[in-house]
């Protein structure tokens, strides 16, 4: 056989094809409307496997039978996809839905175009999350080869990734529950003491102690739960102006007894794609630091900077700052400079970032204040396929 793939022209769908293989194999999904590209696609990879395991070739012949077997089969590990199909930008639409509809972040996007005008490779690769790119003339059998490898690969090691954070997620909860468990009755003894005779100066104070400590400990097991529960929900269209009221309004409610916070906010209505809770708890986080490092009333300046493929944020305060010693650590869960602090918030604004694939930039000067700039990519928003 030639290494050169050829193409035709013509466009006859059959129906999806049968699989083949067992469960164990690595699923490859191929989405086009030309029955030649499957035939040829499947002879290449017919004998094809990595690590032992081979490929299941699957067969779309248009986009709305690609999203059913999407839903159906959400282990497919690549998806070969063409972009002209029932409509010129079917296959961008099966990007958008399987990454912002099905939520699907493991299988890997192989886009295969015969017309690269009807999908030009900066926006497409830009706009949405596509793991290649590749015209149709210059897929030779090996470059397919080469091309299927590597996005198995990706594939297999995401998945080993996520496997491993939720066996951390499970034994941050088992962890978090046993101590909050032994929380509880070291408080509810050290109560029952107090009450019964623990009246003399010397034992009040360490009963205090020991209540103090106990509440702080419960406070350090409610953060690190709620960062092993933070996972990406749905990925909706939100006004980024009502979002940050939301946040800025929380914390005014926890200053309301002590001055309240000067708010200047700079932000035009502007539609980004987040999980409208997690958006919040990041910012919440942030602006609490803010807060807490600022001396007198705290004065933040928050600032919006949307374009067409990004939205910038910066959260400017004018508080102590942070020393240049401390900056590689301000990340480490349970570093705090605060003297009750638990060290969580800004693992949790990491984390939300790393969900949402933001950029998070934190630069700081000791008495002078902190500067927070979170970059958002407006895949979805973008005007692609519209």
């Amino acid at each position: 056989m030639s290494d050169e793939l050829v193409f035709a022209n013509e466009s006859e769908s059959s129906g999806s094809g049968e699989l083949r293989g067992t469960s164990g194999d690595w699923k490859v999904l191929i989405v086009d409307d030309q029955s030649d590209v499957h035939k040829v696609t499947r002879l290449v990879l017919d004998d094809f496997a990595f690590e032992g395991r081979k490929v299941t070739c699957m067969s779309a012949y248009s986009g709305e039978e690609a999203k059913k077997i999407m839903q159906e089969h959400p282990d497919v590990a690549v998806m070969l996809l063409d972009v002209v199909m029932e409509t010129n930008r079917a296959g961008l639409e099966v990007a958008r839905y399987v990454r912002a509809v099905a939520k699907n972040q493991f299988v890997r996007i192989i886009l295969r175009t015969g017309e690269p005008g009807e999908a030009p490779e900066r926006e497409v690769v830009t706009g949405l999350d596509i793991n290649d790119y590749r015209q149709k003339t210059e897929l030779t059998s090996d470059r397919l080869v080469t091309a299927v490898t590597t996005a198995i690969r990706s594939y297999r090691d995401l998945k080993m990734i996520n496997d491993a954070r939720r066996g951390l997620h499970l034994l941050a909860m088992s962890v978090a529950h046993q101590i909050r468990n032994r929380t509880i009755a070291i408080a509810g003894f050290a109560n029952i003491i107090k009450r019964k005779g623990g009246n003399s100066p010397e034992t009040s104070d360490y009963l205090g102690t020991i209540l103090e400590e106990s509440s702080r400990l419960e406070h350090m097991v409610n953060d690190v739960t709620k960062y092993a529960s933070i996972s990406l929900g749905e990925m909706q269209p939100s006004d980024i102006r009502e979002l940050i009221e939301t946040a800025t309004n929380a914390i005014d409610t926890k200053q309301a007894d002590l001055g309240g916070v000067v708010w200047e906010v700079l932000c035009p209505n502007q539609m980004v794609m987040v999980d409208p809770e997690l958006f919040i708890k990041a910012f919440e986080a942030i602006l609490q630091n803010s807060v807490d490092f600022s001396e007198g009333v705290p004065q933040i300046k928050i600032r919006v900077a949307p374009s067409r493929m990004i939205c910038a944020i910066e959260v400017q305060d004018s508080g102590t700052g942070i020393n240049e010693d401390d900056m590689p650590h301000i990340y480490d869960p349970f570093f705090s400079l605060k003297p009750k602090g638990s060290g969580m918030g800004l693992c949790i604004v990491r984390k939300v970032a790393m969900e949402h694939q933001w950029d998070v930039h934190i630069d700081s000067t000791p008495g002078e204040g902190t500067l927070v700039e979170i970059i958002i990519p407006r895949r979805d928003l973008t005007g692609m396929g519209s």
